[in-house]
């Protein structure tokens, strides 16, 4: 049985986006919002422990912390990247053969979560070849209050726009006139919002009681290179070949 309509394929090639229905039991998004919990508590050690790590950088570690590579931390995580909904997604959107490219448990704390201004995925990193697909996945309930995304429908037709460092975010926001056909993207645990690398995206501050999970498989064809230097680049992890889900040996993510 098909997770992922005509109308959805259609959706995705006139607007960059759709959002799935829940894909995962009350139960297995506890066990996944479990391990964020786990993964957390080791990240925030991990940058006190760092003598190098400034007081900006420690705020947002604890506050908005985007935790990089859980496939290779948490068994559980590495076949999460390989559920159903993600490996059709990829298979109709992408083709036969796929990989991980990157991946990261995204959590806003309550009350001091902060806001994450306005990017598309391809701005961090050019790549050849340049679009992706991104996997934005509600462990928790993800609602304007919390810090939802937000999206502008049909930007991924504008291309990659120019993005500037944000120093006080630490990101590279997009260089935008305006925020005209913005809408949010709010979903009950388990939903998927499957979205080019090029759309137009941002969160907002968490200004409610209630922590918002949210976990970002990222997948690209295989042998995906930085433009500039041709050297490979991601997670370089195969998740299909030929179609069909493909069982390997977690290799060592390539960085810069």
């Amino acid at each position: 049985m098909s997770l992922i309509s005509e109308q959805q394929i259609q959706q995705f090639q006139e607007e960059g986006y759709f959002v799935t229905a829940p894909m995962w039991t009350k139960a297995e998004l506890q066990a996944v919002s479990d391990e964020f919990d786990r993964l957390y508590d080791e990240y925030a050690e991990s940058v006190d422990a760092n003598s190098h790590t400034d007081d900006r950088a420690r705020e947002l570690a604890k506050n908005r912390p985007f935790i990089g590579a859980v496939h290779t931390s948490s068994e559980l995580m590495c076949e999460f990247t390989k559920s159903p909904i993600y490996l059709e997604a990829c298979l109709k959107l992408i083709g036969p053969d796929v990989d991980l490219y990157f991946n990261q448990a995204v959590i806003k704390l309550p009350v001091q979560g902060q806001e994450f201004g306005w990017h598309q995925d391809s701005g961090y990193t050019l790549t050849t070849p340049l679009e992706y697909l991104t996997c934005w996945t509600a462990i928790s309930r993800s609602f304007v209050d919390n810090g939802c995304i937000w999206v502008i429908p049909g930007s991924p037709k504008g291309g990659l726009r120019t993005h500037r460092f944000d120093e006080q975010g630490q990101s590279k926001n997009a260089v935008l006139d305006n925020e005209d056909g913005a809408i949010p993207v709010e979903m009950e645990p388990g939903q998927v919002a499957v979205f080019s690398s090029l759309m137009l995206h941002k969160s907002g501050p968490n200004i409610s009681s209630e922590a918002r999970k949210g976990y970002v498989p990222q997948y690209h064809v295989p042998g995906v290179v930085i433009t500039e230097s041709n050297s490979l680049f991601g997670d370089v992890y195969p998740v299909l070949r030929d179609g069909r889900r493909a069982d390997v040996p977690v290799p060592k993510p390539i960085r810069r």
